[in-house]
C-alpha cells in the first residue's frame, strides 16, 4: 500500500484527539498504537545508535555510510525527525540522549494549563 504525503500528527494534537475522543474506544485505540509506535522508534533509534557504536570499536568498516547498520539508522533518525516531539514524559532523574526529543513543546505546555483549568471550572 503507497500512501500519500502526509504531515504526521503532532504530541499536542494526538493529546486534543485523545480528550475530544474521550469513551470512544477504537479512536483511542488509534491514538495510543500511533503513540506506542512512535516510543518504539525512538527506542530503536536509541539501539541502533548503539550498535554503531559497538561495531566502530570492532571494525569501523562496519558502519561505513553504505553499511545496512548506518542506513537503517540514518533511517530510524529521519523518522523520529519527520515526527517531531515524540516523548515530553518527565524522566525520573535521568538526562535524556537527545534533549531535542524530550524537549517540552511549549503549544503542549499550553494545551495542558488549558486542560487542567477546564477540569478546575467543570469541578
Amino acid at each position: 500500500m503507497i500512501l500519500p504525503e502526509f504531515k504526521p500528527p503532532t504530541l499536542a494534537e494526538l493529546r486534543n484527539w485523545w480528550s475530544d475522543h474521550r469513551g470512544e474506544g477504537d479512536v483511542q485505540r488509534l491514538i495510543l498504537e500511533v503513540q506506542y509506535l512512535r516510543l518504539v522508534l525512538l527506542r530503536l533509534r536509541g539501539e541502533a545508535d548503539a550498535a554503531v557504536r559497538l561495531a566502530r570499536e570492532v571494525d569501523r568498516s562496519l558502519i561505513a555510510r553504505e553499511s545496512p547498520i548506518m542506513e537503517l539508522r540514518i533511517r530510524l533518525a529521519q523518522e523520529v525527525l519527520r515526527i517531531g516531539d515524540v516523548d515530553d514524559t518527565p524522566r525520573h532523574g535521568a538526562v535524556p540522549k537527545n534533549v531535542r526529543e524530550y524537549a517540552r513543546n511549549p503549544d503542549a505546555v499550553k494545551f495542558e494549563a488549558d486542560a487542567r483549568r477546564r477540569r478546575e471550572q467543570k469541578g
